[in-house]
């Protein structure tokens, strides 16, 4: 009885045995290791920003030169701004203004040109070349101020100097007859209206019964700075009244 109770037991033993020993086949033998990979580590590169060069602010005379340029186009200054003359004395006091400097306080004289010009000679701000944008720029006998028929009127006209190309040609703003407009000026060639499509000089002077057409380089005066000049500003509003006698 017993031994057929053994039988099965056997022949489950005998089946397992190979299933067991096909599993064990299936396993990478011990002496088989995956081998190893070195990894090289990489140097860090330092990453540099470059930094931008800091704006400078504009200068004074770059802030003047900008502010005439915006103007024109327009008809009146005393439409800008009321309580300034309609004149080119006018236009570069509101300019100015614009700045903190005040063209206001000047000695009396024949005209404020030539005030203008005075004041700004008392102070070493006048210079006869390398003009600068924000400068003044003087012209004399622009038109026949005492009516005579000569060009004897002195200083009768400013503006303000917008930019200086490569050539020399000066690019100034100007109270003109139509309005704030630009205007040319060329020292080199001072009798030339254009050269080629370029303007050289605008004509300043009209023609008139006794005497021809002038242009800007003809009636030229001199520049002046706004530096010398806001210096003289600052000087004269430090200054104490004068007592009264």
């Amino acid at each position: 009885m017993r031994s057929f109770w053994l039988i099965p037991i056997l022949c489950a033993a005998a089946c397992a045995a190979p299933r067991m020993a096909a599993r064990t086949d299936l396993a990478p033998p011990p002496t088989e290791v995956a081998p190893v990979i070195p990894v090289e580590t990489s140097t860090a590169v330092p990453v540099t920003y470059k930094k931008e060069p800091a704006r400078s602010r504009p200068s004074t005379g770059e802030r003047i030169a900008r502010r005439a340029g915006e103007l024109v186009g327009r008809d009146s200054v005393s439409d800008i701004a009321p309580g300034y003359q309609d004149d080119c004395s006018g236009f570069v006091r509101l300019v100015y203004a614009s700045e903190g400097i005040d063209l206001s306080r000047l000695p009396a004289r024949s005209s404020i040109v030539q005030a203008m010009y005075i004041r700004a000679r008392e102070n070493g701000a006048l210079r006869d070349g390398s003009p600068r944008p924000g400068d003044l720029v003087f012209f004399r006998n622009t038109y026949d101020r005492n009516r005579d028929g000569r060009r004897n009127d002195g200083l009768t006209h400013v503006g303000i100097v917008e930019s200086v190309d490569d050539e020399g040609t000066v690019t100034f703003v100007h109270r003109g007859g139509s309005g704030i407009v630009r205007a040319h000026l060329n020292l080199d060639s001072p009798r030339t209206f254009l050269d080629g499509d370029e303007t050289l000089n605008d004509v300043l002077g009209r023609k008139s019964r006794l005497s021809r057409p002038y242009l800007a380089g003809e009636l030229f005066a001199g520049y002046a700075s706004p530096d010398g000049l806001g210096r003289a500003a600052v000087a004269q509003a430090r200054r104490p009244p004068r007592r009264a006698r």
